[in-house]
């Protein structure tokens, strides 16, 4: 149980978030609103019904219920009002900065994938100019689709950096997929200015993170729970300054880790990693940035040190020019140092 002052420090603290996919962010109500729209057949045809369709068993099922979700985004005006929508909530949750996935193998047979970034730029801008949230996006592959339809999707991001794309990922299917291939990929977005990241170590053990690290150059990792598996890895992460983008709730919700008590993240703060804290697919695990917070520090054990610690490590991880960077993080410090005051924890 977290006391009154924590829960209102948790509530009003500013925050920063690295690991989010937009159309994992959508309402169900605005879903089923799109799915009508577009002509798209749904399992369900009321908001509570297709609430219920986020009660998933399994990753498999996880899997199954995006692809059916992202079926019903069809054009540039669809990707535009996700884009907004989600830049409202981050910004009523006190979301200084994030950076925002875009899943593009999802889209790409249905959607000008140019159209759609052109959307999202737009909607996050259109967010604010409203609410003074900054939002940029990354685009994060999935490597089950192979080699050559990523050096398209590279493409078409480095002819549109104009919408903020900052940052290039592989996600998509751990088993059978490891990062390696990816390697010339990864260096050829890393010469076009894009922050590297990765999905790895939620699945798949330490291998699969050793391979983003080494082979791949990620600066960041999606997940990486597995790390504390391979403790030459943990001194790896750590002296290296890898950060781990660690989202509980998806972790617990996919099957990845069995419960709570089971979740590693105190042991990955014990081993000295740097890590954040993130809410990954928010609608289809039934949780918020904030709530991810709240887990963090009254389920899991961190100290408010600690998770005001991964709000700065989130600032200096984000992939930012190293100016916006260092206001983001100084920002951020100062207004987290002067609530702390206010509330006195």
């Amino acid at each position: 149980m977290l006391t009154p002052q924590l829960e209102e420090f948790i509530r009003r603290m500013p925050k920063v978030e690295l690991h989010l996919h937009l159309e994992g962010a959508i309402a169900p109500r605005t879903l089923l609103e799109l799915a009508r729209q577009n002509g798209v057949a749904l399992p369900a045809d009321t908001v509570e019904g297709v609430e219920r369709l986020f009660r998933y068993r399994d990753f498999g099922e996880f899997i199954d219920l995006f692809r059916v979700m992202a079926r019903a985004i069809v054009s540039g005006e669809d990707f535009a009002r996700l884009a907004y929508e989600l830049g409202l909530e981050l910004a009523a949750q006190q979301v200084r900065y994030a950076e925002v996935m875009l899943s593009p193998m999802q889209h790409i047979r249905r959607v000008n994938l140019r159209e759609a970034l052109e959307g999202i730029a737009a909607g996050f801008a259109r967010a604010g100019r409203e609410t003074g949230v900054v939002i940029r996006l990354a685009l994060d592959y999935g490597r089950q689709y192979g080699l050559e339809m990523a050096w398209q999707v590279l493409e078409v991001a480095r002819e549109a950096r104009d919408c903020g794309i900052v940052g290039w990922s592989i996600g998509g299917d751990e088993i059978g997929f490891p990062p390696e291939p990816y390697a010339p990929v990864f260096a050829a977005a890393r010469a076009a200015g894009f922050g590297l990241m990765a999905h790895a170590g939620e699945v798949v053990g330490p291998p699969s993170v050793w391979g983003a690290v080494e082979a791949l150059g990620s600066t960041r990792i999606g997940h990486g729970i597995r790390s504390v598996e391979d403790p030459a890895l943990l001194v790896a992460l750590r002296e290296r300054g890898v950060v781990l983008d660690v989202c509980p709730s998806s972790n617990i919700g996919t099957g990845a880790v069995a419960g709570w008590t089971d979740h590693p993240l105190r042991a990955l703060c014990d081993a000295g990693v740097a890590i954040t804290i993130n809410s990954d697919d928010p609608t289809f695990f039934d949780t918020t940035i904030t709530e991810e917070y709240r887990c963090a520090v009254g389920v899991l054990g961190l100290s408010v040190d600690e998770l005001c610690a991964s709000v700065g490590v989130a600032a200096r991880a984000a992939f930012l020019p190293v100016d916006q960077r260092d206001a983001l993080a100084a920002n951020v410090e100062r207004e987290l140092a002067a609530l702390r005051a206010e509330i006195g924890v």
